[in-house]
């Protein structure tokens, strides 16, 4: 099982679709970030490739579009968040890039 919440940019507090696998690690593990602010260093910044995304996060109200090109950022707080990143990532249903900065 995995949790899968919207999580708030850190700076801004808008909401970013996380995907946490297998529960190994807790919501208060990481932080994440918004295109607009996301940091220059001890993250994993993504960017999705496509334009597939789950129609879910297009909900009236949604502050927040998912496109093709959008980036957000999650950073690992702890060791374990560390070591579970590659299980860690946005829960958009699309394909996407990464760096870790």
């Amino acid at each position: 099982m995995c949790d899968i919440l919207n999580s708030p940019c850190k700076i801004c507090g808008a909401d970013l679709p996380l995907h946490l696998g297998d529960y190994d690690t807790a919501r208060e593990e990481v932080e994440c970030y918004c295109e607009k602010h996301i940091p220059t260093i001890n993250c994993r910044s993504f960017c999705l490739t496509d334009d597939d995304i789950d129609p879910e996060y297009y909900k009236p109200g949604n502050p927040i579009d998912f496109p093709k090109g959008y980036k957000m950022a999650i950073r690992a707080l702890t060791e374990n968040a560390r070591e579970n990143k590659d299980k860690n990532y946005p829960n958009v249903f699309a394909d996407w890039t990464f760096e870790d900065v």
